[in-house]
């Protein structure tokens, strides 16, 4: 039997979530004690044999109630961004993130299309017509990520423009003339808001991405991927928690 029914998620759903007085980064610390629970609900599904197996529409559930939960950290992620100001250069390389998970890192987070190599590894009974619709998905959000790159290349390149770039050298060197601090202020507030608005995009094409690819498959197979995913994103936590206490 599964160690948790799918009933005591009423238990776990009211955790300390993020309020305004409180940082993303104790929020993700709640987020991640009901990630591990999912991932054990999703390893338990997946385990279950023909005779002991929950019913379709409890796999179902358990799917949407995952895709609830991290949807949820999206949703306060872009709270967050949008209020971070000069923070918001910490979501491009989170803190909350191990050294390990940081190698992986596009526009901030994980790349959408790594979403089909999980895929790939977690179901071995795809049938045809589900392998042409994740192909056609697969070449879709691959333009979108190309899309979603260029249009954050051209937020960074906007900071090297000759304007901006020379009032940042006189920085702390010979002082800024008139004029030269308000326009490097109103650079940074753009490269700022640009970059927001680049990981926003990036994040919604990893939201989609994997609601898209989960509406391919039947419950069993999302609740294998789904299970894929959540391991990763523990185990990547779990071997930098490791490494860190033997450097500590």
């Amino acid at each position: 039997q599964c160690p948790y029914l799918l009933s005591d998620y009423s238990k776990h759903k009211n955790m300390p979530n993020t309020s305004s007085s409180q940082s993303f980064t104790s929020f993700v610390t709640g987020w991640l004690i009901r990630h591990r629970y999912f991932v054990e609900q999703l390893m338990c599904a997946s385990s279950l044999d023909e005779t002991n197996r929950i019913s379709l529409e409890d796999q179902q559930s358990l799917v949407t109630q995952f895709l609830s939960h991290c949807l949820q950290y999206y949703q306060e992620k872009f709270a967050a961004v949008s209020v971070a100001g000069d923070n918001v250069f910490t979501f491009f390389c989170p803190p909350w993130f191990n050294s390990y998970a940081k190698l992986i890192l596009w526009v901030g987070d994980f790349k959408p299309s790594l979403v089909f190599k999980l895929t790939e590894v977690s179901v071995d009974d795809l049938t045809r017509h589900q392998k042409d619709r994740i192909s056609s998905l697969k070449s879709e959000t691959r333009r979108k990520e190309r899309e979603v790159m260029r249009d954050f290349a051209l937020v960074q390149q906007s900071v090297a423009d000759p304007p901006v770039m020379l009032a940042a050298r006189r920085v702390g060197a010979v002082g800024m003339v008139d004029g030269e601090e308000t326009d490097l202020e109103e650079a940074m507030e753009v490269l700022k808001a640009g970059m927001a608005a680049a990981m926003n995009n990036a994040d919604q094409l990893r939201c989609s991405t994997v609601g898209k690819v989960v509406e391919i498959l039947t419950p069993p197979q999302a609740i294998k991927v789904l299970k894929t995913i959540g391991e990763l994103h523990l185990r990547l936590r779990e071997v930098n928690s490791e490494r860190d206490h033997q450097r500590a």
